[in-house]
């Protein structure tokens, strides 16, 4: 019995460390798969939302890249970008913004699911920021194609409400499609285009990337960097359009307009490149050229210091939101030893589409160095006149597509005009007609008690000199 017992004893510390080992290895082994699971999930996956991240996206793509033909299937790729989320990120916080984009994330998955998207050989990913990308592979019907970024994009119109708080959102999608083996890279980078030009038409649009837009982003590619040759050499100069008086017979100020001596920059008009150097960020650089010049050439002349004449001056939207541009503009015209009382900066009824207390504020402050702010364009429906009380300007400059519309022979062409000439001088502004071409306008206007008038009737763009000589010849 004894030797029984020792053979038990010794089969037992034999066995029992093994077993004791082995289910300690399974255990480990099955953490260390859990982990890996972990870490593979992480390594694809965004952080914030759970779709697939960027590099998941990529691997999709590549495996796709070439599959895709006319015979086995189709591939259609589209981004979506959130119109305005920086705006909301800063008036309601980041974590705020990180809740509406795991939203969206949802809201995009299950519409994709209710339109059966997500049968199909399918990637959802968060690329960056408020960046959604949606790729589908396989058969593709026309039905399904035109649709799928429509109902995307209503479905994200429903979200009215993050954490209890009411707000509308509003996104722009853009598209490409493939048929035959492509570059992934090329993919991607063809629907951001189509989202960015979707964006920059309006609010919920969508654009598919073709040929035609292709040719017009390499157009404003080479245009940036026309605009970098011109600013780096110096090859811009101003020409100024003279403003006359009530009479219509004296010059009484003038706007300074940006001309190029760069040849090829030059075979576009301002109204072409200035929105690229606003959408590219040359515009700061760009406007704080355009001051100098302006105030350098009203330095040097006799009318420097004159109270009787004042010098418009265009400036970018973009300057409402830099809250440096009050001071810079001030330093400018001490070092040029310019009365900001003759300045006058004009900025589009366009701007004040997302006039905010930050643009009100930097409007005042610069109100408060003794420059003036005219409201250029006015009457072109972006503002309500019922808010022109709220916007401190002195000036309003009536779009010439209204001034055109006086002939003389229908007096219910010049009803808009009546209406912006009865508040402009109800809040005590002053007015500018832009566009005078004839003398039944200018008449019709001079009837009205209008202050100002520009147009080609009066003078086209001219050279300083040509202006001053003018004003000479008005003296005598």
């Amino acid at each position: 019995m004894s030797l029984n017992h020792l053979h038990y004893e010794t089969i037992i510390r034999t066995t029992v460390p093994i077993a004791i080992t082995v289910v300690i290895s399974f255990l480990y082994t099955k953490k260390v798969e859990h982990h890996q699971t972990q870490l593979r999930h992480i390594a694809r996956s965004d952080h914030l939302t759970g779709l697939y991240n960027r590099r998941k996206l990529i691997s999709w793509l590549k495996n796709k890249e070439h599959t895709v033909s006319n015979t086995t299937g189709h591939l259609l790729f589209l981004c979506l970008g959130v119109d305005n989320f920086k705006h909301i990120n800063d008036q309601y916080g980041h974590e705020f913004g990180d809740n509406l984009l795991r939203k969206i994330a949802v809201t995009v998955e299950q519409q994709l699911a209710a339109m059966n998207i997500t049968n199909r050989d399918t990637v959802i990913s968060r690329v960056a920021g408020d960046e959604f990308v949606v790729g589908v592979y396989g058969s593709l019907p026309y039905s399904l194609v035109k649709s799928i970024s429509t109902e995307l994009l209503k479905s994200v119109n429903k979200i009215e409400c993050v954490n209890g708080i009411s707000l509308s959102v509003d996104a722009c999608v853009g598209l490409t499609a493939r048929s035959r083996p492509f570059c992934y890279e090329q993919v991607i980078k063809e629907a951001h285009i189509a989202m960015y030009e979707a964006k920059k038409v309006s609010k919920n649009q969508m654009r598919f990337y073709s040929s035609k837009l292709a040719k017009k982003v390499k157009e404003k590619l080479n245009i940036v960097e026309l605009l970098k040759s011109a600013l780096v050499n110096d090859e811009f100069y101003l020409v100024f359009m003279p403003v006359y008086g009530p009479t219509g017979h004296r010059i009484t100020g003038a706007e300074a307009l940006i001309r190029t001596h760069n040849d090829a920059l030059s075979t576009y008009t301002p109204d072409v490149y200035i929105p690229v150097a606003e959408e590219h960020g040359l515009i700061h650089q760009l406007d704080e050229m355009v001051i100098r010049k302006a105030f350098k050439t009203l330095k040097h002349s006799s009318l420097n210091q004159l109270d009787t004449f004042s010098l418009a001056i265009n400036i970018s939207s973009q300057q409402l939101k830099n809250k440096h541009f009050p001071k810079m503009a001030n330093t400018m015209a001490l070092e040029e030893e310019i009365d900001p009382n003759q300045i006058e900066f004009e900025l589009t009824e366009t701007a004040l589409v997302d006039f905010d207390q930050t643009s009100i504020d930097i409007i005042k402050q610069t109100k408060t160095y003794g420059f003036r702010v005219a409201l250029d364009d006015f009457g072109t429906g972006y503002t309500a006149f019922s808010q022109l009380q709220n916007f401190p300007v002195d000036t309003l400059k009536i779009d010439r597509s209204f001034t055109s519309n006086i002939d003389g022979k229908n007096i219910d062409q010049g009803k808009m005009v009546d209406v912006i000439l009865s508040l402009a001088h109800l809040y005590n502004l002053n007015v500018v007609a832009e566009g005078v071409e004839n003398s039944e306008q200018l008449d019709y206007l001079k009837h009205r008690h209008c202050d100002s008038y520009q147009g080609y009737y009066l003078s086209k763009p001219i050279s300083w000199h040509e202006m001053l000589a003018l004003i000479n010849h008005e003296s005598t």
